[in-house]
């Protein structure tokens, strides 16, 4: 962050059309941002994990954020994309001379008050959910907004838990995304540990056990998913999935001295590390020859190896597990490997059981269109569980299927389009894909879905954290990673939204050589 002291203005010649800076004013980190003769001044730091946004980029009337692409409206400080949970500060902003000079702050917009319908039932409390209500009442829907959720905790950042949160390097109360105090103020009603049985979307209503009737005049599901489980038996294992799942971890890390990881995935990963990162052995089991290897490729695999190799992380590669009794896990070759700390993270199922009970098509998520409607009337699907025509990766050539992901900004920018849809905006979602994996000191920016990639590049070096890793099937670019180079992963995002695949293959034409 800049130390530039703004008490006195910016001269107007240090502050261009189309550029940004950063400064302090008291107390205050403020970004001036100048489009054409308006100057506007916001928060310096993003809303969601405090990134620096003057290393963003301004694109429209608009300022992204550099680690985690989150999208704010300069004029207003509104949210326009998640992860961003609130809106920014502004000040006003006074020309005088040749100086700019920030004023007083101002206040929140008040929004315009919108129809809609009469009252909206979220079933999730995850980040699609949690964006369907906020945006609700940033729109200015009056109406009533329940959500409902077999958890017993305010809905939560889940990316933290198997990382800083997992690790110890985020307290508690950094989880939940709002105090309590915002749900009353906005007039959310949060029904904990309430479990849905069935749907009548022809009576609209739902009925949580046991047998309570709740009416509803707009549906969504957002209840994500629940995590698959060894097919073997695996009394003693533990899944992350939850806030009280990561909590039962950091207890027993407390107390152990070495875990084994089952799978080699993100989740996987991301729990090895943390637990290394407490300073318990960790070993790791992967039916693969490399971690990461069929999503990523493997130059990149063998990147994310030597990195938790080189923090004291074990792997047992091509193995599977047989049997995992009482502090030990049994391999297909019939070797053990002792833990007294068992965790599982071998991917996830979407929760669709009662939306295809109640007849709603249901594939390999429940089937919803570029508006995110399901096949009932009034009723909306968004986040892990929804499967959506996305207009760039799918439907996939070889499955004929639409896409399902399963990415914290991706359900969080669904729930926005959702209650924008709610409202009768009829806005397609069509977001570019993105999500964020950390290993220690690294972290690997991911844009688009390569499902199915032939060819992948690797643009830059690996092994000094500086790269572009580009998938192709055939010509066509499906997806973009990067590793320290946020610029181009917010200029990949920006040419793949506007499908400008000239602007694409020339942005990634720039980093070719290896640095």
């Amino acid at each position: 962050m800049s130390d530039r002291d703004l008490t006195n203005g910016v001269p107007i010649t240090d502050l261009r059309d189309g550029e940004m800076l950063a400064g302090s004013l008291g107390e205050d980190q403020i970004l001036l941002a100048r489009l054409g003769d308006e100057v506007y001044a916001v928060a310096a730091t993003c809303t969601h994990y405090s990134g620096p946004l003057a290393e963003g980029a301004l694109v429209n009337g608009t300022v992204r954020c550099p680690w985690h692409h989150a999208c704010f409206d300069l004029r207003t400080g509104a949210v326009l994309r998640a992860p961003a949970p609130a809106p920014l500060a502004r000040w006003q902003v006074e020309r005088r001379g040749d100086r700019y000079f920030i004023g007083g702050k101002l206040e929140p917009e008040t929004p315009t008050p919108s129809a809609g319908p009469e009252n909206v039932v979220i079933v999730g409390m995850g980040a699609a959910g949690i964006n369907v209500a906020v945006t609700l009442r940033a729109e200015g829907y009056g109406g009533r907004i329940v959500m409902i959720s077999r958890e017993t905790d305010l809905p939560y950042d889940k990316p933290n838990l198997s990382k800083d949160y997992l690790a110890g390097h985020a307290p508690a109360e950094w989880l939940p995304v709002h105090p309590r105090e915002y749900y009353d103020e906005q007039h959310i009603e949060l029904r904990f540990g309430a479990v849905v049985s069935s749907i009548d979307t022809a009576a609209k209503y739902i009925t949580i056990e046991p047998d309570e009737r709740l009416p509803f005049d707009a549906l969504v599901f957002a209840a994500g998913t629940e995590p698959r489980l060894l097919p073997v038996p695996h009394e003693g294992v533990h899944y992350l999935r939850t806030r009280r799942d990561a909590e039962r971890l950091v207890e027993l890390a407390g107390t152990s001295k070495r875990a084994v990881v089952i799978g080699s995935g993100f989740i996987g990963l991301e729990t090895a590390a943390s637990l290394r990162q407490r300073g318990l052995g960790v070993t790791v089991i992967s039916p693969d020859r490399l971690p990461l290897q069929r999503v990523m490729g493997d130059e990149v695999g063998a990147r994310i190896l030597a990195i938790h190799e080189a923090h004291g992380v074990a792997f047992r590669f091509s193995r599977t597990v047989t049997a995992v009794e009482a502090g030990s896990v049994l391999l297909d070759d019939g070797s053990r490997l002792e833990g007294d700390l068992i965790v599982a993270g071998i991917g996830v199922t979407p929760a669709v059981d009662v939306a295809r009970a109640a007849g709603i098509h249901v594939e390999k998520g429940i089937v919803v269109n570029e508006y995110l409607e399901t096949s009932a009337p009034n009723v909306w699907a968004c986040g892990d569980i929804a499967s959506w025509p996305d207009a760039r990766s799918g439907p996939d050539a070889r499955s004929g299927t639409s896409l399902r992901v399963e990415h914290w900004v991706v359900a969080g920018r669904q729930g926005q389009t959702v209650a924008r849809n709610i409202l009768g905006r009829r806005e397609r979602f069509d977001a570019v894909p993105f999500f964020w994996s950390a290993h220690y000191d690294v972290t690997i920016n991911y844009l688009g879905n390569a499902a199915g990639w032939e060819t992948v590049e690797v643009l830059g070096s690996l092994d000094k954290n500086d790269a572009t890793i580009v998938y192709r099937r055939g010509a066509n670019v499906l997806a973009v990673a990067t590793i320290g180079r946020d610029s181009v992963s917010l200029a990949a995002e920006q040419a793949m939204e506007r499908g400008d695949v000239t602007a694409l293959n020339a942005l990634l034409s720039e980093h070719e050589t290896e640095t």
